[in-house]
């Protein structure tokens, strides 16, 4: 935690210093104050907290199988290892940089100061990322990248635990999508747009997710920008079996908060946000986690 301390006091003094210049900073800068009042007595509050308090010696904190140096050389060593191990929107267990538990908030605000990268390990089947100093002659790229990942997961992180904004969706058949016809059932959005070639090129995996949970209590829907007559048009040629609502870029941007795209949000029975995730493999873990599939 020695190195921690000082990092979450120079968060506190940038959130001061930028208020007035960034908005984005200045909607969590209570929160983000909060922090600092809890950084010598971390604790975990959210799903992705172990069940039980990890010590800080190596044997129980997983071991690492990387080398630490030689992905921080380049970017492109980074970014292999980072596409393949690290995904911020998932569900794991956060460790300090001397391995012990923190709470998920804390771990995506320091790796937002650039002086962090988080490396994977796992302990008991469990995905654990561990805050580890970067190296000063590290990439400026590296940095940048981590900072802009760790910038959008923590904005969604803040979602999850939120009532999902109200909607009353029509979607291209003329069938209603509300809170009355979602109730009881588990709630999965895909926000999207035609012109997004990763968007439409998730769609056949998440055509087999439809096939899979067809019998249990999940509805899926899309919202896409496009106008109705252009994605009747489009959706001739490319097989989607979630039923698609157009012309929602307001309400994903405003209400939804999405940053990027695609994005996912998996809605518990009761209204509220559980992920949001950025990827079909993250959304599929995700849901067999959530029904033990």
């Amino acid at each position: 935690m020695r190195n921690i301390i000082p990092a979450l006091l120079s968060i506190g003094v940038g959130f001061v210093i930028s208020f007035f210049g960034l908005d984005f900073y200045s909607n969590s800068l209570e929160n983000e104050n909060n922090i600092i009042a809890q950084s010598n007595k971390i604790t975990s509050s959210k799903e992705d907290t172990p069940e039980e308090p990890l010590s800080v010696d190596n044997s129980s904190t997983g071991s690492f199988s990387v080398d630490i140096e030689d992905i921080q050389k380049n970017f492109d060593n980074w970014e292999a290892y980072a596409k393949e191990n690290i995904d911020l929107m998932s569900t794991f267990i956060p460790l300090d940089d001397e391995g012990a538990a923190m709470e998920k908030g804390i771990f995506l605000t320091l790796l937002r100061t650039g002086a962090y990268i988080p490396i994977k390990s796992e302990k008991k089947g469990k995905v654990q990322y561990r805050l580890t100093g970067i190296d000063a002659s590290s990439d400026e790229k590296i940095k940048k990248s981590i900072v802009s990942k760790a910038s959008i997961a923590h904005q969604y992180f803040k979602m999850e635990g939120k009532k999902l904004p109200d909607y009353n969706f029509v979607d291209l058949n003329g069938n209603a999508h509300n809170k009355a016809d979602t109730k009881g059932k588990l709630l999965v959005l895909k926000c999207w747009f035609i012109t997004c070639k990763v968007c439409v090129e998730e769609f056949p995996e998440l055509n087999e997710l439809v096939d899979k949970y067809k019998d249990d209590k999940i509805e899926f829907v899309s919202l896409a920008f496009d106008k109705k007559d252009e994605l009747i048009k489009f959706l001739e040629t490319k097989e989607f079996k979630y039923p698609t609502i157009p012309e929602q870029k307001d309400y994903m941007a405003k209400k939804l908060k999405v940053k990027q795209y695609p994005t996912h949000l998996i809605v518990d029975a009761n209204g509220i946000i559980i992920k949001m995730v950025n990827n079909v493999k993250t959304l599929t873990s995700e849901l067999e986690r959530i029904m033990g599939k």
